[in-house]
């Protein structure tokens, strides 16, 4: 399948990742109410950080190696087998200290029900098998799939929730979701691969597999961990105005993530047969898409981000609207992370430098959550990560710098910082000159629309926008 279908695919794949719950998040968000909401997401986010620990580095280090060995049989399935018990391995561990945690942490009594309910969504993540897929670059599969499954998982919670008690049904939801992808999963799966445990040889990924676990849980503190920090801490009433603000920015990360997940196992194949020009083409063309879509993005959201909130969540909801625009700026710089971090550095086995600026991030993460949190509540928690992607970030550049002699293309981010300068004054203004809060986003939207297309293609001359109009016979 060509990379512009890859990318279609998991586009389609990681925006309906965050667009179905979306679509059930106003009605939940109205029913269960912000306290029931903050329960339900304190939990998943505890659960979710168990998941990163039964995961470790599967999906950074399954994609690539499966990707290496989709084309011998007999090694996939050696690959496969041994990276499935290693995950196996992690996932028992994780799920004894869950266990643990239930009965030796007092915080955590009250959500007992809650937490049986998560130990489920622990053991069927094992069989997922997603990183399998992507390795295999099957994107139209596990997008149909996906989307199947999603539509019979909106209108059970339709149905199901029907009053704010009901938060235990609408997690169960959640984790069914995932039950049933994880069984389709591995019935396909064996079309590819046999299971079996002759074919595990486990001693040459541990290392790599360890690394980029530990890398994943590195960077999931100052994301998967600030709700439940702020959970302990604070309230879960925080922890709902948080997780409300960044389930918006998670959508429109949705589109990111996805062209940076088609393109690690392409760019990886491309430095294993030594064609680096080809490569580090991939990576200009890669900065490109990320300019053309984080910049007209982060001017709508940071001017109409509240009106859009309360068209989705309702009121109640208002202590989201700061962190909202507190995090906007990060859709630029998670983007750049992806490419520089994802496709630079990981592509290039730098996995020791990826681990040690991780190890960094998280630190001062941590430094500023103790600091922070407790006193500013979600605001606290939105400061936190904002600090502490920059400090990725700007660590990652001076080692590719010094490695590859590469930097960013700061003339180019100038010239569209000084370019999107007007359509932000604009928007400012017409925003704040509309009493009706729908009509007030529906004008930013269709401003900003206008604009960028004019500005792409007239002024900026993105070669990501001319190759998208090419394609439509624009």
């Amino acid at each position: 399948m060509s990379l512009k279908q890859n990318f279609i695919y998991s586009s389609i794949l990681t925006v309906s990742t965050y667009l179905f719950p979306l679509l059930v998040y106003p009605y939940v968000s109205r029913i269960l109410g912000v306290s029931n909401i903050g329960i339900v997401n304190f939990i998943d986010n505890l659960i979710n950080y168990f998941v990163l620990i039964s995961m470790m580095g599967i999906t950074t280090v399954g994609v690539r190696e499966i990707a290496a060995a989709r084309s011998d049989k007999e090694k996939l399935s050696r690959t496969f087998m041994s990276l499935f018990a290693l995950t196996a391995i992690t996932t028992l561990i994780a799920i004894a200290a869950l266990w643990i945690a239930m009965y030796a942490v007092p915080t955590l009594f009250p959500f007992r029900d809650m937490l049986y309910i998560g130990v489920a969504k622990l053991l069927f993540n094992l069989f997922l098998l997603e990183w399998f897929f992507m390795g295999m670059e099957e994107f139209k599969y596990i997008t149909k799939r996906s989307i199947i499954v999603k539509c019979g998982y909106v209108l059970c919670v339709f149905l199901l929730v029907k009053d704010s008690s009901d938060y235990k049904i609408y997690y169960f939801l959640i984790v069914a979701m995932l039950a049933v992808n994880a069984v389709i999963n591995v019935i396909y799966s064996r079309k590819y691969v046999h299971f079996s445990l002759q074919f595990i040889t486990i001693r040459p990924f541990v290392k790599t597999f360890l690394l980029m676990g530990v890398y994943v849980l590195l960077a999931n503190v100052y994301q998967s961990l600030n709700p439940v920090w702020l959970g302990f801490v604070t309230n879960t009433d925080e922890v709902g105005y948080f997780t409300t603000a960044t389930k918006l920015h998670t959508i429109i990360m949705a589109v990111l993530i996805s062209f940076t997940n088609i393109l690690f196992p392409r760019v990886s194949n491309l430095l294993s047969e030594g064609k680096k020009e080809e490569f580090w083409k991939k990576i200009n063309i890669s900065f490109d898409a990320i300019l053309l879509f984080t910049f007209p993005t982060i001017i709508f959201v940071l001017v109409a981000g509240p009106a859009l909130l309360n068209l989705i969540v309702g009121d109640g909801f208002e202590g989201s609207y700061l962190p909202l625009r507190i995090i906007t700026p990060l859709v630029l710089i998670i983007g750049i992370e992806q490419i520089v971090v994802i496709q630079i550095l990981m592509a290039m086995h730098q996995d020791n430098t990826v681990l040690r600026n991780s190890f960094i991030g998280a630190s001062v993460a941590l430094f500023f959550n103790i600091i922070l949190t407790a006193d500013l509540g979600a605001v606290g928690s939105a400061i936190v990560w904002v600090i502490a992607e920059v400090t990725i970030l700007s660590i990652t550049m001076i080692d590719i710098y010094k490695k590859y002699n590469y930097t960013l293309p700061y003339k180019r981010l100038a010239v569209y910082c000084i370019s999107y300068t007007p359509l932000l004054i604009i928007s400012i203004i017409v925003y704040n000159n509309m009493n009706n809060g729908f009509a007030a986003l529906s004008s930013v939207a269709i401003l900003t629309v206008a604009y960028s297309v004019l500005n792409e293609t007239l002024i900026l001359k993105n070669q990501v926008t001319q190759q998208l109009l090419k394609s439509l016979h624009l």
